[in-house]
């Protein structure tokens, strides 16, 4: 069979909606499907909203042509097994992701899961913005910060699977408490929760003229556009959070010394252009010279975090030829 002709399912798993795509070998989306997560329905109703997904795009390709199932998940993965712990938006403390997939299928499939920011990079490696370039760095932004490495062409796991954490780079030890349970981490800024946080207490202090004062239930979205329209308090906001955004990716830059960094995610895509300014003042200013005098900064193409997922099944069958 050409390898051309193979086709993967990609999941994207998040706390707030399932997100799945049967991805051909050129990185089209044949057919997609998606639902809420409903984690408070428990795990159980997820593997099975999960397992419905694949279930129904599997029977849109012949056996033969199918690779296998790419699942990226929020928590701390081990990709040998396919459990996942820690996820703490889904309340999952330790679940057996491919395995209980694998349960529900109603065809024997291949299961890989990875961290959502690293099936991210991999996406942007084998069919987008990192597609040629073996040393890059994926910076995914949205609900948090994700991160996700490709050197040498091939994907950086660490020790424990837990490299690129950089969401969870601490740049105030004194302050926001995250998530994980410490504070000032890089994803208490760097991101849509961040940048809302950050803009009402701007709205408080009325340091910044702004039309944001007359919203309620002010949304992420309505902050990046009063942005590009002018806005003083949405600009300082979204300037804050790109001079973080430069601080960890001079850390990036100075420790990997990558080609490109790629920004993907919602938040990340859709102030793009707004972010890199601060953020490469800040980079310039923490890093050598000779460390970004080549690099590129520039944004996901890939138009479904699905496709992530999916790269998923092309990658791990190229590391086992290669061994």
């Amino acid at each position: 069979m050409n390898n051309s002709d193979t086709y993967a399912i990609g999941i994207d798993l998040g706390a707030t909606k399932i997100a799945a795509a049967l991805v051909s070998r050129q990185g089209e989306v044949l057919a997609s499907r998606q639902v809420l997560t409903e984690a408070r329905q428990g795990t159980a109703a997820v593997l099975d909203r999960i397992a419905a997904h694949v279930n129904e795009l599997s029977g849109l390709v012949s056996a033969r042509q199918l690779m296998g199932v790419g699942i990226g998940t929020p928590g701390q993965v081990d990709p040998t097994t396919g459990v996942v712990r820690n996820a703490v938006n889904l309340g999952w403390d330790e679940v057996e992701l491919a395995a209980e997939v694998r349960l529900r299928l109603s065809r024997l499939l291949p299961i890989w899961v990875q961290k959502d920011a690293n099936a991210g990079a991999l996406g942007e490696y084998i069919f987008g913005a990192g597609r040629g370039c073996p040393d890059f760095v994926y910076l995914g932004i949205g609900s948090g910060l994700g991160g996700g490495v490709v050197a040498n062409g091939r994907l950086v796991s660490g020790v424990n699977q837990n490299a690129a954490e950089i969401g969870h780079l601490s740049l105030d030890p004194q302050g926001l408490l995250c998530n994980c349970g410490n504070r000032g981490c890089a994803e208490t800024v760097i991101s849509g929760p961040g940048l809302h946080a950050l803009t009402e207490q701007f709205l408080v202090t009325r340091r910044y003229p702004s039309r944001l004062e007359a919203w309620k239930d002010l949304r992420t979205s309505q902050i990046v556009e009063a942005a590009k329209e002018g806005d003083a308090l949405a600009q300082a906001a979204i300037g804050e959070v790109g001079r973080c955004l430069g601080i960890v990716m001079a850390a990036c830059v100075a420790l990997l010394n990558p080609a490109r960094l790629v920004l993907g995610g919602g938040l990340g895509l859709a102030a793009f252009d707004l972010f890199l300014p601060e953020a490469i003042r800040e980079l310039q200013l923490r890093t050598l010279a000779a460390s970004y005098v080549s690099l590129e900064i520039i944004p996901s193409t890939l138009v479904s975090p699905s496709i992530g997922a999916a790269s998923l099944a092309w990658y791990y069958n190229l590391e086992t030829e290669r061994r």
